[in-house]
C-alpha cells in the first residue's frame, strides 16, 4: 500500500525560497520525531519510506535554471507526500491536520489543505506492453555510480528500472517481489533505446550542510526494440514489468535522493 498526500500551503512573507524537496522533508521529519518517542522510532525506521516532492507554484515540474525563487505573501504552493507502507500515515496525517507552519528559505507556508488518496501496488501492473513511451523528469534527476561520488546525468533505462525496483520490492508482496534485478536491468539496456529529447542541466541544488547536487530536467521519447538474446515471449513480459515500475516510479520518483523532492517522474503512454 502508498499513501499520496496532496499538500496545499500558502506563504505568510516575502522572501526567496531555494528548491523546496530537501527544507519540506526536513521539516516534516524533525516535527514528526518531536511529537513523542515512539513517533521518532517509527520515522527512524522507516525514514525512507517516507518521500516528498517540492512545493512549487502554478506547475508540477521545474526548469533548467530553477534554483531560487521569489515569493509573494498570499500565494499557494502545492507539493506531495508519499508514503510507502503504513507506519508513517498517521502521523503525517496528524501533523498535517494541525496545519503547521513550514519554514523554506526565508519565507514562511502555512498548509493550508491536504487530500489522502491510497493505492494498492497492485493497481500498478500492467496487463499489456507498451513499447512506445516518454518520461519527463519533472524535477532535478541523477543516478548514483559506484565508482565515483559524481553522479549519471544521463537517463540509461537500465538505472531508472534498478531504482523503482529497489522501491517496488519494499512495498510489493511476496508474489509480486522482483527476485533478480539484473535480468531485468540488463534487458532494459540492451532492448529500450531513445529516439528523442530535450534534455537540459540543473544548476546546482543546494541539499544541506553546503552540499550541492546538479541534475537534468526534460523529457526522453523511449521505444522497445526485440533484442536477439531474448525470445519474443521474454520481451512481451518485460515490457509488461518495466510499464509496470514507471507507472509506480510515477508516483516515488526515481534517482538519487528522490525522497527529498528530486528524480519526480511522469510516464507518458504513446501511440505505436
Amino acid at each position: 500500500m502508498i499513501t499520496v498526500i496532496e499538500v496545499s500551503a500558502v506563504s505568510d512573507n516575502e522572501g526567496i525560497i531555494p528548491f523546496s524537496g530537501p527544507p519540506f522533508r526536513k521539516a516534516l521529519v524533525s516535527s514528526l520525531s518531536s511529537q513523542d518517542p515512539l513517533v521518532a522510532r517509527v520515522v527512524e525506521m522507516h525514514s525512507n519510506k517516507l518521500i516528498v516532492t517540492p512545493l512549487l507554484r502554478d506547475k508540477d515540474y521545474v526548469t533548467c535554471g530553477y534554483q531560487e525563487e521569489i515569493v509573494y505573501p498570499g500565494v499557494t504552493y502545492r507539493g506531495r507526500v508519499v508514503i510507502l507502507g503504513e507506519e508513517l500515515v498517521n502521523p503525517v496525517k496528524g501533523w498535517l491536520y494541525k496545519k503547521p507552519t513550514i519554514k523554506i528559505g526565508e519565507v514562511s507556508f502555512r498548509v493550508s489543505g491536504y487530500s489522502v488518496t491510497q493505492k494498492d501496488v497492485r493497481e500498478f501492473i500492467q496487463e499489456k506492453p507498451c513499447k512506445n513511451f516518454r518520461i519527463r523528469f519533472k524535477t532535478p534527476t541523477c543516478f548514483r555510480r559506484a565508482t565515483t561520488p559524481y553522479c549519471s546525468l544521463y537517463p540509461r533505462m537500465g538505472q531508472i528500472v534498478a531504482s523503482a525496483m529497489r522501491s517496488w520490492n519494499q512495498v510489493a508482496p511476496d508474489d509480486l517481489k522482483i527476485r533478480d534485478y539484473r535480468i531485468l536491468t540488463v534487458w532494459s539496456d540492451l532492448s529500450v533505446v531513445e529516439t528523442g529529447y530535450n534534455l537540459c542541466t540543473t544548476k546546482p541544488v543546494e541539499i544541506g550542510e553546503g552540499r550541492g547536487i546538479v541534475g537534468f530536467v526534460g523529457w526522453v521519447n523511449y521505444k522497445v526494440v526485440d533484442h536477439p538474446e531474448w525470445h519474443a515471449g521474454s520481451h512481451e513480459e518485460m515490457t509488461t514489468w518495466m510499464n509496470t515500475l514507471l507507472t509506480f516510479a510515477s508516483y516515488i520518483g526515481v534517482g538519487y535522493l528522490r525522497r527529498a523532492g528530486f528524480g519526480v517522474i511522469s510516464y507518458e503512454v504513446k501511440r505505436s
